[in-house]
């Protein structure tokens, strides 16, 4: 039996599709020269962040869709798990990124979907371009930011937020919670079918280029110009001082790059908050972003990195929430640590 906290109404899991096409400007795919007026004519900084207050007065609207978008790294915490055993937000789904990601040669993880798969997921998870999109991470989780980017990018960023707080705060403010164990098959923890491909979706998604590959990030280290490069490890990894986490990866960092610990930017008290924006702002202006009226063409371009393209997101994200850019200046390299610290012909410093 499905047992409910402190009721509220449920979202409605089936609205009619609302068509919504976009299409961005694309990118050379080896320099990445960025075309700057194409984008000052169309700011989309849209403030993204909701409270748990706000979150829970959206959750009895027909339109919200509630999404899990937790993650762990190996060996620590099961996301999906959780999920499935709960608590969980009444009518919520959960969004896999080591499932709705796209396959590679070099066995990279979650690497952003292709528009048709997520367009596939979309429609399996009963979710329409007419939703609002509230993301939330499980209790201690810091890393809802990348299934956040990931669907901020095919859906209307206007309608994707992403929650400030924790179940427990959910909870303690009055918020529905569904404590049912679901069945593995459940279709609320997506998993790809195996014909994925051969299905048309109804869900229309937008394209943007908003990931840069190994080849453009060496024309920005070798050139040493087009983008400001910006790493969310710790300071330790970093620099080479402490062991990475996975194996048969260098240590050090990309020349030139500049380092802002994720960490550095969420509650001390509670990683699925940022801080207050003004110490977000001023942790970015810290390590040498400069504001984006103060950048020269070469450094309004923002490109976050990490260990595998997770933690990239809390900057990409910050980034544009605090107000130092714009959502069409700030791009994740997907590869990330992985693809460069494992590849020995990349140069570190």
């Amino acid at each position: 039996m499905v047992k409910i906290h402190h009721i509220h109404q449920t979202a409605s899991l089936f609205l009619f599709p609302n068509a919504f096409t976009t299409k961005r400007p694309i990118l050379s795919p080896r320099s990445l020269q960025f075309s700057f007026k194409s984008f000052q004519s169309s700011s989309t900084r849209l403030m993204a962040l909701v409270s748990i207050p706000e979150a829970i007065a959206a959750h009895s609207r027909d339109d919200s869709i509630f999404v899990d978008g937790s993650w762990h790294m190996p060996n620590t915490r099961n996301a999906r798990d959780e999920f499935r055993r709960g608590p969980r937000i009444v009518g919520a789904r959960y969004f896999d990124i080591d499932t709705v990601c796209t396959a590679n040669t070099k066995n990279l993880p979650h690497m952003k979907p292709s528009g048709h798969q997520f367009s596939v997921a979309m429609d399996i998870l009963n979710i329409t371009p007419g939703n609002t999109l509230y993301v939330y991470a499980n209790n201690g989780c810091g890393f809802a930011h990348r299934a956040y980017w990931t669907l901020s990018s095919f859906h209307d960023p206007s309608k994707v937020k992403l929650v400030q707080g924790s179940l427990e705060e959910w909870k303690s403010n009055g918020g529905a919670l569904d404590d049912a164990e679901l069945d593995e098959d459940d279709e609320r923890m997506i998993r790809m079918p195996k014909d994925w491909q051969q299905r048309t979706p109804k869900y229309k998604c937008r394209q943007v280029d908003n990931t840069v590959d190994m080849d453009q990030m060496l024309d920005f280290v070798t050139e040493r110009t087009g983008a400001v490069i910006v790493d969310a490890r710790s300071h330790g990894r970093f620099v080479g001082k402490d062991p990475e986490p996975r194996p048969g990866l260098r240590g050090g960092h990309m020349p030139n790059a500049l380092n802002v610990p994720f960490v550095s930017l969420l509650d001390d008290n509670d990683m699925t908050k940022f801080k207050p924006l003004d110490q977000v702002k001023e942790k970015f202006i810290e390590a040498g972003i400069k504001p984006i009226e103060e950048s020269s063409n070469d450094e309004r371009k923002v490109v976050c990195s990490c260990g595998s393209g997770v933690t990239a997101a809390a900057l990409a994200v910050g980034l544009v929430e605090c107000g130092l850019r714009e959502k069409e200046d700030v791009y994740i390299y997907d590869g990330s640590w992985i693809e460069w610290g494992g590849d020995d012909n990349t140069p570190i410093d």
